[in-house]
């Protein structure tokens, strides 16, 4: 409960952040007031309706006995149905917002942002700022997808799971203005992504996907540090899998995703596991922190229960490391949804990116790295061994049916 007033302080900065008697936020109300809650040709903001915030595993529906304004579930609605079409939307028309309350990615000569390095940006409150945007402006509705990856981020960045998020791909572009004379590479994969990808007409911004380019480019003015993003769209398959013929030499530096669900999707364990082996940074977002918490206990156990399958392909000191006793941070994310979601009963803090979890870091010391690398002294070898033939006899009684 003590983040409870850290998720409502972060909305009360803003005019519109209005708080519900059961300490929620009418995220949807709001957006009617700005003229901006609808499915198609809402811009940036189009949502497919009702309740659910992922496409799978949940209750379309949503709660019954809820009156606040919502947008019913729209039967047949595509995530990123503007990239089957044969351009991105521009400022105007995927914000859909007064001229002052946009964070531009067009600039006038003379008008842009100091560079970001100078900027500290660090919050709402400073990247408000930054971007000389009132606080009246409703942007971090959507703003805290790309500002929690800048919070997360690396450079050869793969995004897993993407949704709404496909329907806001120039809003990236907050990353190349954020990090000055970077080169940034995001490619997004998930069941969303694959299903656009197979629809995508010729002539379609989509339909590059299947060529391998970048489905959208943007590049930062050059008082600003010239960083570039290019976004790529995987729609070979519906899994991330670096088994994939497009990984050659298209490995990640990071891997990145916005309310993950670790323990609801099996997929994420073969992507926990072969972060921890790679030593590849691994960082996720979860809805609340209890969340998080569940899912950080239950990481040994996949891959404590990933032994047998280990034991013939790692040498046993890089295996025993493996194993070893490790931390995963639990951080509040400045850059979450304002706003708490709806979601019953629950009071405690339920927000969207509220709160980052590093699966895998960026170190390459013993702590942190799951390589393959040799060391400790011959005459330990017996000792490891043993102590790893323990491990692998300890998976035999366990299971993660219950995780998924």
């Amino acid at each position: 409960m003590e983040k409870v007033p850290l998720v409502q302080a972060i909305l009360k900065q803003f005019p519109w952040g209005r708080i519900e008697k059961d300490g929620t936020f009418p995220h949807d109300f709001i957006l009617a007031y700005y003229g901006v809650l609808g499915h198609e040709g809402f811009g940036y903001w189009s949502t497919p309706g009702g309740s659910s915030p992922h496409m799978v595993h949940s209750d379309n529906r949503g709660p019954q006995d809820h009156d606040l304004l919502r947008v019913a579930p729209q039967d047949g609605y595509q995530h990123g149905y503007q990239l089957l079409h044969d351009k991105h939307l521009d400022d105007k028309g995927g914000w859909k917002l007064e001229d002052r309350l946009i964070p531009k990615l067009q600039f006038e000569a003379g008008m842009e942002p100091a560079i970001a390095s100078s900027a500290n940006v660090t919050d709402w409150k400073s990247w408000y700022g930054w971007r000389d945007l009132p606080l009246e402006s409703p942007a971090a509705l959507l703003m805290h997808y790309p500002l929690t990856v800048y919070q997360l981020l690396s450079l050869n960045v793969h995004y897993l799971g993407p949704e709404v998020e496909l329907n806001m791909l120039p809003l990236f572009s907050e990353l190349a203005l954020l990090l000055p004379y970077t080169d940034i590479k995001l490619t997004m994969y998930g069941t969303a992504v694959y299903n656009l990808v197979q629809q995508a007409k010729k002539g379609s911004v989509a339909m590059k996907s299947k060529r391998r380019l970048p489905v959208y480019t943007y590049t930062a003015p050059s008082s600003m540090g010239g960083s570039t993003l290019a976004v790529f769209l995987h729609g070979e398959h519906e899994n991330w899998d670096p088994r994939l013929p497009s990984m050659t030499n298209n490995l990640p530096d990071a891997i990145v995703a916005s309310n993950a669900g670790l323990l609801s999707y099996k997929g994420w364990q073969g992507v926990i596991l072969y972060c921890h082996v790679e030593g590849t940074p691994f960082a996720v977002t979860e809805y609340a922190e209890q969340s998080a918490e569940v899912q950080v206990e239950a990481l040994p156990k996949i891959l404590m229960n990933s032994m047998p399958y280990l034991q013939s392909r790692m040498n046993t000191s890089a295996l025993l490391n493996l194993m070893s006793p490790r931390t995963y941070p639990i951080e509040f994310n400045p850059f979450q949804r304002p706003g708490q979601r709806y979601i019953g009963s629950v009071r405690l803090p339920n927000v969207s990116n509220g709160f980052t979890i590093k699966i895998v870091g960026n170190e390459k010391n013993g702590e942190m790295g799951g390589g393959a690398s040799t060391s400790g002294a011959p005459a330990a070898t017996g000792s490891i061994a043993s102590k790893v033939q323990q491990l692998v006899g300890k998976t035999k009684d366990m299971s993660l049916d219950g995780l998924d």
